[in-house]
């Protein structure tokens, strides 16, 4: 899997790096749709990467910054293996060979996501109400009405080491995966013509607009 860069033309979308090409061609079908599923799998699992690296280098005042982008981590590397719009990645599959602890780790991560940071369901978010009472002296007893309220941290060495593992391990099985696809789509666009290749529209990007939010791709 390579980093291809594009830039926008009058006419179209330009391919950077390939001078000898006239067309972009649009390829279609069940291989084509899980081809694009793996891209957008890889760009999540690099953005929950680098936002682990930014971590390193965030300052430790104020905390929403480090915690934001560990948040983020989790959350962009669940929605490889969450239901949606794309095929999602089975974890048995990408850590197969791994060490059982992984599948632990795994699980661990997807209850903290699911029951913490993206639903409030576990004991890691707690608030508990009281009372604060007075020592008598005064003509009421109530001082003040208050929630004590903590959340637990997760943000530390072990935690941190290993979703950087389990990112990193993924993405070598998306790009493993993406790379195969590539080969095979290559053999069959291979043996068509040359005519019947040029014949072919061309790729098409259309900009999101906002009545799109609530679609479904």
């Amino acid at each position: 899997m390579e980093n291809i860069e594009f830039s926008q033309t009058k006419t179209g979308i330009n391919v950077e790096g390939f001078p000898g090409a006239v067309k972009v061609i649009a390829i279609e079908g069940n291989m084509a749709k899980r081809l694009a599923d793996l891209s957008l799998h890889n760009a999540d699992l690099e953005f929950s990467n680098e936002c682990l690296d930014a971590i390193n280098i965030a300052p430790q005042q104020p905390l929403v910054i480090r915690e934001s982008l560990w948040r983020s981590a989790i959350i962009h590397y669940f929605k490889c293996f969450g239901n949606g719009a794309r095929f999602q990645l089975v974890a048995k599959k990408v850590y197969k060979g791994e060490p059982t602890e992984a599948m632990e780790v795994f699980d661990y991560f997807k209850g903290l996501r699911n029951k913490h940071m993206v639903h409030d369901e576990n004991s890691y978010a707690q608030s508990i109400p009281g009372a604060i009472l007075n020592n008598g002296s005064k003509s009421y007893s109530i001082e003040k009405i208050m929630c004590f309220t903590a959340f637990g941290s997760t943000l530390e060495q072990t935690n941190y080491s290993n979703l950087k593992l389990l990112v990193q391990k993924a993405q070598v099985w998306v790009v493993r995966e993406f790379d195969i696809l590539c080969g095979r789509l290559t053999a069959e666009l291979e043996k068509q013509s040359y005519e019947c290749l040029l014949a072919r529209k061309e790729i098409k990007y259309r900009v999101p607009v906002v009545d799109d939010i609530g679609r479904k791709r």
